[in-house]
């Protein structure tokens, strides 16, 4: 059996600035993380974001990986979500307009493959192994997703999954959150029957599909054969009253904490109250041979080193028995 590897998401940090990014990733690799997975964005905020930016602030792609490596880490992942515009990504199709790119929209579709193939070559160049992509766009922005839909977003995906993987040798992965247009096992499980297993795979995210109503450890028994990537986070609430479904669910339900006032909707694995039943998901993965990255997360956290550390402690006292 394989043995897990543990990385940690850089989104919680925030860290513009060379030195800051520093201590990140030290901290995680003293706390026993192997990888680190990147967020795509723009700007002064995002300067690991896009390659440009990298190659702006490291003078390099090739020194941006010997600086992760320096902290005793190597880049594992990257999230990328088609739907937000990167800075000077695409600038004559954004220029004025409103409306997203959207896996829904076929006519998106090849803007789409465009745009991943810049963080599939980033990737490629950091050693890094999967692409993670959200299926669709949230619910509140067009409803619940008809058959045909999930048809012609899967489409998308199968384009970029094969440009990423016979090109990059990157695997693009999806991943689905709580506020996700994809909202049932049965849904879910027509996204993997439309989309080619030798291109696209599965990311779980534990919290956010807990947080949706979905069990991560049926998720994770039904399709173990396309989950090539996780999310490790914990959660104490489920979105009981539908708020997903209100405009801006974004901001109201996982900012503001919806109608509950929910103080945290992210914890570290195994905090008192909460509902993702770690050890016999890994019970699960251990069985089934799983190879892949687990990237802990805790986003957002009012301390990341201390979240970092706690969830370090779970890994080693509590998962590495399970």
């Amino acid at each position: 059996m394989p043995e897990l590897r543990w990385g940690y998401g850089i989104s919680q940090w925030n860290c513009p600035r060379r030195e800051q990014q520093e201590r990140a990733l030290k901290v995680m690799s003293a706390c026993g993380f192997r990888g680190v997975e990147l967020r795509a964005g723009s700007g002064r905020w995002s300067p690991l974001g896009k390659a440009d930016l990298i190659e702006l602030n490291f003078g390099s792609v090739k020194k941006f990986k010997e600086f992760v490596e320096s902290c005793g880490l190597q880049v594992a992942s990257y999230y990328y979500d088609p739907l937000m515009p990167l800075e000077g990504e695409d600038s004559e199709f954004w220029r004025g307009a409103p409306a997203r790119r959207s896996p829904l929209n076929p006519a998106d579709h090849e803007r789409t493959v465009a745009g991943a193939r810049a963080f599939a070559k980033l990737l490629s160049e950091l050693r890094g192994t999967c692409l993670v992509v959200p299926p669709v766009p949230p619910y509140w922005t067009q409803a619940a997703l008809t058959d045909e839909q999930i048809k012609t977003a899967a489409e998308c995906w199968n384009k970029v999954g094969q440009m990423t993987k016979q090109d990059y040798n990157i695997t693009t992965v999806l991943h689905v959150d709580c506020l996700s247009a994809l909202r049932s096992l049965k849904d879910l499980g027509k996204m993997m029957e439309y989309t080619d297993p030798k291109f696209v795979g599965l990311a779980i995210d534990t919290a956010e599909l807990t947080i949706a109503g979905i069990n991560p450890v049926d998720v994770y028994d039904k399709f173990h054969d396309r989950a090539k990537h996780f999310h490790f986070k914990d959660t104490r609430n489920v979105d009981e009253l539908g708020e997903y479904k209100k405009p801006f669910a974004d901001f109201h339900l996982l900012d503001e904490g919806g109608e509950k006032h929910v103080e945290r909707w992210f914890w570290e694995m195994g905090t008192a109250g909460g509902l993702v039943d770690f050890p016999a998901l890994v019970k699960s993965m251990k069985r089934n041979n799983y190879d892949g990255w687990i990237i802990a997360e805790s986003d957002p956290s009012p301390n990341p080193a201390q979240s970092a550390m706690l969830n370090a402690w779970y890994v080693k006292c509590v998962l590495a028995k399970a």
